[in-house]
């Protein structure tokens, strides 16, 4: 169902099917929370709920749920998970189970749609309006967040790159890929400096230069909101290769506490990134800063010992003929 959804959101017919309905309805741009309700109610009146053949489950993709209009409620959330995709809107997939007793037993399934932070279920099997969902003793929430992974496994670059479903664990690690996603970082924040933390107590601080480079520059300049799902996907596949333990920092605030940490710890073995320094070498011109990684001959070295400073003798060379 998350292939067939991610599928149907790239294809030009499920989107033109999308912006007709919504002109249909008469959503104004920018109106979210009418683009929303437009395709659910649409959806909800144009397919007809109809089962799955005896014994036999079928799954339909966006497209051809658009010319059948007929199917169960996995085809719905199918079909609406893609329509929202397809004009910009995040989904992710809620299965329900009648039986406490038996977790791992679903019957069934509906989508739910990213709102100002909020998720809005939208089960268009039932006659109920939007935001209603069926009371379940069990449900399993499964998003469709992806990450990149090349094809010869390693998680770190970007080319080449193909979709896998992973997701990091609740923590600082979390907030701080869905930051890096839209939101932004300020400076000095308490999200950057639990997951450097946890870096460098596993020894894992230095298996990754990108990571690193990209911690420390965020931890100095902050990061501006704006939406970056390629930097996001390759940042979280990055701390998922590294297996880091995200889940648990102590004294994380949580993304709903203080944000931003004080300029130094006192008292603190936490090792703080340097300022951004500017090397002057002759040939570059001013302002030419090295790759990352450069030291120069001097670094951490103590100074020499004072010494005062002695008049050269003279000497005086003979002219020979």
């Amino acid at each position: 169902m998350r292939s067939l959804i991610l599928q149907g959101a790239k294809d030009i017919t499920v989107r033109r099917s999308a912006v007709r309905l919504l002109k249909a309805q008469g959503v104004r741009p920018k109106d979210y929370l009418g683009e929303i309700r437009a395709l659910f109610e649409g959806v909800r009146r144009t397919v007809r709920y109809t089962r799955d053949p005896y014994r036999v489950e079928l799954l339909h993709s966006a497209r051809r749920m658009l010319q059948l209009r007929a199917g169960d409620c996995d085809d719905m959330t199918i079909l609406l998970g893609a329509l929202l995709q397809s004009v910009g809107h995040q989904v992710r997939i809620v299965l329900s189970g009648p039986d406490a007793d038996r977790p791992g037993l679903f019957s069934h399934v509906y989508p739910e749609a990213e709102y100002r932070g909020r998720w809005i279920a939208l089960d268009a099997t039932m006659p109920h309006p939007m935001g209603w969902a069926p009371d379940s003793p069990v449900k399993k929430i499964v998003p469709l967040r992806t990450r990149h992974t090349t094809r010869r496994g390693s998680p770190m670059n970007a080319a080449d790159t193909e979709d896998t479903l992973g997701q990091l664990p609740t923590g600082p690690a979390a907030d701080l890929v869905e930051a890096v996603r839209q939101s932004g970082l300020p400076a000095r924040d308490q999200r950057v400096r639990a997951v450097w933390d946890q870096l460098r107590a596993q020894g894992l601080l230095g298996a990754d230069p990108w990571v690193r480079q990209v911690l420390r520059r965020v931890w100095q300049s902050g990061l501006p909101p704006r939406y970056r799902p390629r930097t996001a996907a390759r940042l979280e596949a990055a701390l998922q290769g590294l297996g880091t333990s995200a889940g648990s920092a102590p004294g994380y605030p949580g993304p709903w506490g203080p944000a931003v940490a004080p300029a130094y710890y006192p008292g603190a073995s936490v090792y703080v990134p340097p300022g951004r320094r500017r090397y002057r070498r002759p040939g570059y011109g001013y302002g030419y800063r090295p790759p990352y990684g450069y030291r120069p001959p001097y670094w951490n070295q103590p100074p020499a010992p004072y010494r005062p400073s002695t008049p050269y003798p003279r000497y005086h060379v003979a002219r020979t003929r």
